[in-house]
């Protein structure tokens, strides 16, 4: 099947969507000539350091270099997840990149995120600065807790590879710190925030303690952080957190940090695959009191400020997983009408099939089941006039591993739509605005 056989079967939706969606399922491999170019570079975001691996195969590590997030030729970014087994090819031909399908080009003209400047740049310590903030696009991302005690007892969500990818960090000659001291990430974020001004956002996660880490309870241990970071940066910058699903006294005090919005992911939204896949979550929170007290949560923050995520596609999992893609995307949807009603504004990544994970070997669902989910979620999105989550609300390029705002892109209204930012530009129907080629593709199932 062709590409364009592929775009068919989703004529309502624009092409870089339909190809986004397709190379985050299936990953993408890297030419033996891409390789050799990036080996001669030092200029990009290369992957490493982050929560997850981020791959279908073998981890891959910042002494790789392999790039973290390419860019298609109308800047539409894509996360970089490697697969052996892709039919997806990232080229280097001529002195430019591409990206093949089955030996087809599918993209031309494509680029990737450049390193930012703090990235070699070493704490007191001497540990070198990306190992404790990384970049991505606008954002600045901070793992808090790199260690899931939920591990320990075999419960940790059966997605998930944090710890996996922690020994595969170390092994591959990064410097790892597991559990970042309050000063030290302050002190970074502050350089980081400071040296490159285009990095205006903060997005900070870890994994779960259930004991307690030098007398901390994971609670105290995460509001000691957002204290010195606040008190580092004076005023926060738009931020999130992902937390555990608090109980009232602990959203007041994550409140009072002053932290602009949470995540307490919820993962998957139906009960018993709730209970199946995350079993830490379910024993220690139980899945009717996350609901509850996600819900409760936008007392405190706000309508939109509550943001929990979901690994889209594990629904689909095996055995215990829907076999139907409408069944499925059914499922999914309610939950996001259901929150979405109660202020609560959810987000979500597409799943990697992560090596180290309980998943690893599990087939990805069908480019379908993606699509239809993805845009329920947007026709959700405007029916309760909720604009895409914070704090990356305004900005086109920071959620790479979902097409969450491409479909408000190429085909919302908003302030981050095409037809806005055309009409700002003067670009007349027709004309191409700059490097943004989406004319013409308008919202069929709106």
């Amino acid at each position: 099947m062709s590409m364009e056989d592929l775009y068919t079967q989703f004529p309502d939706v624009h092409p870089n969507i339909v190809l986004k969606t397709d190379m985050l399922r299936q990953g993408v491999d890297v030419s033996h000539a891409a390789m050799e170019s990036f080996q001669q570079r030092n200029d990009l975001l290369w992957k490493g350091f982050h929560l997850f691996s981020y791959d279908f195969g073998k981890t891959r590590v910042y002494g790789d270099k392999i790039p973290l997030i390419m860019h298609l030729e109308d800047g539409c970014p894509v996360q970089v997840r490697t697969s052996q087994h892709s039919p997806y090819l990232i080229d280097f031909v001529e002195g430019g990149y591409i990206v093949r399908r089955d030996k087809e080009v599918v993209a031309s003209g494509i680029w990737f995120e450049h390193k930012p400047r703090w990235y070699d740049m070493r704490t007191e310590a001497g540990v070198q600065m990306s190992a404790i903030a990384q970049g991505s696009s606008r954002m600045i991302f901070v793992t808090m807790n790199k260690f899931c005690e939920l591990w320990n007892k075999n419960h940790q969500c059966l997605f998930c590879n944090i710890n996996t990818t922690l020994k595969d960090q170390k092994a591959g000659g990064e410097d790892v710190v597991a559990r970042i001291e309050p000063d030290v990430l302050a002190e970074v974020i502050k350089i980081a925030s400071t040296v490159d001004h285009h990095y205006c956002m903060l997005y900070i996660t870890g994994g779960t303690i259930l004991t307690r880490y030098r007398g901390q309870t994971e609670l105290e241990f995460y509001v000691n952080r957002l204290n010195a970071i606040r008190d580092k940066l004076n005023v926060w910058i738009p931020a999130c957190v992902q937390v555990a699903a608090y109980d009232d006294e602990g959203w007041k005090r994550l409140h009072e940090t002053g932290i602009g919005s949470i995540q307490p992911n919820i993962e998957v939204w139906d009960k018993k695959l709730f209970q199946w896949i995350c079993p830490g979550k379910d024993h220690n929170v139980g899945y009717d009191e996350w609901i509850k007290r996600t819900i409760r949560a936008v007392d405190f923050w706000g309508p939109g400020r509550v943001n929990p995520n979901f690994v889209l596609g594990i629904e689909m999992a095996k055995p215990h997983g829907f076999e139907k893609v409408s069944d499925a995307v059914r499922s999914t949807s309610s939950g996001w009408d259901f929150l979405m009603s109660h202020g609560v504004l959810p987000r979500f990544n597409l799943w990697t099939q992560e090596p180290g994970s309980a998943f690893a070997d599990q087939p990805a669902p069908p480019l379908e089941y993606f699509m239809e989910a993805q845009k329920a979620y947007t026709e959700l999105r405007w029916k309760h006039k909720l604009e895409p989550p914070f704090p990356a609300a305004k900005d086109r390029y920071s959620y790479v591993l979902n097409c969450l705002q491409d479909f408000e892109y190429y085909h919302g209204n908003s302030t981050l739509s095409k037809s806005y930012l055309d009409a700002r530009l003067g670009v007349k129907p027709g004309e191409k605005g700059g490097r943004q080629d989406a004319e013409g593709y308008t919202l069929l199932w709106r």
